[in-house]
């Protein structure tokens, strides 16, 4: 049984990971504020319902309130800063599995390139995500070859 391949680099293409983990970072930052402020401002309006409710509340009561509130909002806070970070990080292992198949095939294309070689094979991990155009390069490349060796006879 062989030993699952695992990637050394996972950052391989930073501005194309940075910029989609950002781009998911940032969108869940928005949805998280937005969720917080309607929660928090729905939590504040019921307290106000309750001071205002004409029942006898005292000073602590009104204290004890205004303490949940801030405690609310720093809650509330630190879930979206939270959710934001989760979510870049999730950003940067989704955009891997894309951008490290990427970087697979460009370094082929370059050992390609350089050495002229057309019996080469593009290499992707089994679960990596281009599986099918990775095949759909080997056959161009055996294709190649084949016309390649076809020329070279003649």
């Amino acid at each position: 049984m062989t030993a699952k391949k695992r990637r050394r680099l996972f950052i391989v293409d930073e501005p194309f990971q940075i910029k989609y983990s950002l781009l998911l970072g940032l969108s869940a930052f928005v949805v998280s504020l937005v969720v917080s402020i309607i929660f928090y401002y729905h939590v504040s309006s019921l307290d106000e319902l309750f001071l205002s409710s004409g029942l006898t509340i005292s000073p602590e009561m009104t204290a004890f309130l205004a303490y949940q509130q801030k405690l609310l909002l720093v809650k509330i806070s630190a879930a979206t800063v939270i959710i934001t970070l989760v979510m870049f990080l999730v950003g940067v292992v989704l955009s891997n599995k894309i951008s490290g198949p990427v970087f697979s095939i460009r370094r082929s294309l370059q050992e390609i390139f350089n050495k002229g070689d057309f019996s080469a094979r593009f290499r992707i991990r089994k679960h990596d995500e281009l599986k099918d155009l990775v095949t759909d390069l080997n056959k161009a490349m055996e294709r190649l070859d084949l016309e390649h060796g076809r020329a070279s006879k003649k």
